[in-house]
């Protein structure tokens, strides 16, 4: 059965809500999620305050809508990353690398996107943020499943139940557990830098950040290569779809 054509008054909300967006994306790029306001952008689209909540239920829930785009706008970016490198290896320094540049281009909706709570729309936005998320982790995780499935260390118990779960718990991420080990372990570490950095915290140190974090992802290149299984890609579903987009 054809998918049923919008009306003229749902095209006038999507077009409403995404022009709100654009208006609320432009202040947070400007000066951070403390900016955003609802009156000002009100002012700029020549409406009133009041009906803005037409459209989103308080500021909160605006700014957890631009999360969930930022998340998607950042694994989309990965995806392009990794699409133009031909070896496993390279995929995944690129993904990394990458995620570095464009969190350093975006100070401010990276910090809205990892670092805010949402405040009252948490509990409501919280399964499409975790959803949008993953699509990022999705990435790191099907280039380095790409490049072999990494040894699956000891680990405790309680641990690889977690991982286990993890693993199946969505219906999309069937991995061998080296894989979503040593991807939870090294995109831990490289988030961390980079939030360490975006907040200044290493500038006291006189460290280099950048080749600080390069020299990190060289060590994540080399234990891959030291500690990786070579065996044909997973053909997870998710995987999948990846490489041929990436052979394309």
């Amino acid at each position: 059965m054809p998918e049923q054509e919008p009306t003229r008054r749902e095209r006038y909300r999507r077009q409403t809500v995404a022009e709100i967006k654009s208006a609320a994306m432009g202040q947070l790029r400007e000066g951070g999620a403390e900016t955003v306001s609802l009156n000002a952008i009100a002012r700029s689209m020549a409406m009133s305050a009041p009906a803005l909540y037409r459209y989103f239920a308080g500021r909160d829930e605006l700014l957890a809508d631009l999360a969930v785009d930022i998340h998607l706008a950042l694994a989309g970016a990965l995806e392009a990353a990794a699409a133009r490198e031909t070896s496993a290896s390279a995929r995944v320094g690129a993904v990394a690398n990458t995620y570095r540049d464009w969190a350093l281009a975006q100070p401010h909706a990276y910090h809205l996107a990892y670092e805010t709570t949402y405040g009252s729309a948490r509990d409501q936005a919280a399964d499409r943020i975790a959803s949008a998320a993953q699509r990022c982790m999705d990435v790191f995780l099907g280039v380095v499943a790409e490049a072999g499935e990494p040894a699956a260390p000891s680990l405790p118990a309680a641990l690889e139940q977690q991982i286990r779960r993890w693993n199946g718990g969505d219906g999309r991420r069937h991995l061998p557990s080296g894989v979503l080990h040593f991807g939870l372990v090294w995109w831990s570490r490289l988030h961390g830098l980079i939030s360490l950095e975006l907040g200044g915290h290493l500038t006291a140190t006189g460290i280099d950040a950048a080749v600080l974090y390069r020299t990190e992802v060289e060590a994540m290149l080399d234990s891959l290569r030291h500690r990786v299984t070579p065996r044909s890609r997973v053909t997870s579903p998710s995987t999948s779809r990846r490489s041929i987009t990436m052979r394309r």
